[in-house]
């Protein structure tokens, strides 16, 4: 009777705790935007498991998440806004933003659905887009005061240099300031591969092929070269720090606005 009731007891607990844990599933999402305003390059973001994604030109986007998690959606154009996911969401994996622009803005809007089939109607602030924005946030993260490559230019207080005479210098039979030139090089080529490798192995970790195709819409074949580009721009070690990769999905959506327009 006692084994029995402790086998009972056991089942118990174990269904409780298997309650307790949240059923995902992948959903289906679209962004409806006003007539002009582009889709494209929105992050969405699940804050119940820090894993995000961006919409595609249509808007159209995927996610896992489940009953009561909170998505939020950051566009450029728009105030940031949470979505609150309820059942019928979940059941129909289905999930349509529709955006109204509004005067009101609130510090942070939290919505849900207004039917059972998982649309949305969000009325949200438009705002204006400025260079104040991320842009410069990538200008000032790509100014690393210890591993920056200086041009130093000459100006009216800089000394002569008698080209002749240093391309012609020999110290001990070798040409010394070619020796030089030689060495520095190589270590800033090295150097600089060194951190692009680590940077590509990070992101090519988190991110596979699908992701950069479908949602910033590089080909598998520029891969490389928009995450050497998008490094270049500021792409660093912090932006792989827990509880960073909404800041790292914002960076990137806008570093491949700017790689397609090059």
């Amino acid at each position: 009777m006692k084994i029995k009731l402790s086998v009972l007891f056991v089942c118990f607990i174990v269904s409780v705790s298997m309650a307790q844990i949240t059923s995902r599933v992948m959903i289906n999402g679209k962004i409806n935007a006003p007539i002009g305003d582009d889709v494209e390059g929105v992050v969405v973001y699940n804050r119940s498991t820090d894993k995000g994604t961006i919409t595609t030109k249509e808007g159209k986007f995927k996610i896992s998440a489940g009953i009561n998690d909170r998505i939020e959606v950051v566009a450029m154009q728009y105030q940031n806004f949470v979505i609150l996911v309820d059942k019928g969401i979940v059941d129909t994996k289905r999930l349509n933003i529709f955006l109204n622009e509004s005067v009101n803005q609130l510090e942070e809007v939290v919505v849900t659905p207004y039917d059972l089939v998982g649309n949305i109607s969000v009325d949200v602030k438009k705002i204006g887009f400025s260079q104040s924005g991320i842009g410069d946030v990538a200008e000032e993260t790509s100014s690393r005061i210890n591993d920056t490559d200086y041009d130093f230019r000459p100006d009216e207080l800089s000394t002569l240099e008698n080209k002749v005479f240093l391309e012609d210098r020999m110290i001990n039979g070798l040409n010394f300031v070619n020796l030089f030139k030689l060495v520095y090089n190589t270590k800033k080529a090295s150097k600089k591969k060194k951190r692009s490798s680590d940077i590509d192995v990070k992101v090519r970790d988190l991110y596979n092929d699908d992701f950069f195709k479908d949602y910033l819409a590089v080909e598998i074949d520029q891969i490389n070269d928009f995450i050497f580009f998008a490094e270049e721009n500021g792409l660093n070690k912090k932006y792989f720090e827990p509880g960073k990769e909404l800041d790292l999905l914002q960076f990137l959506a806008y570093q491949s606005k700017l790689y397609h327009k090059k």
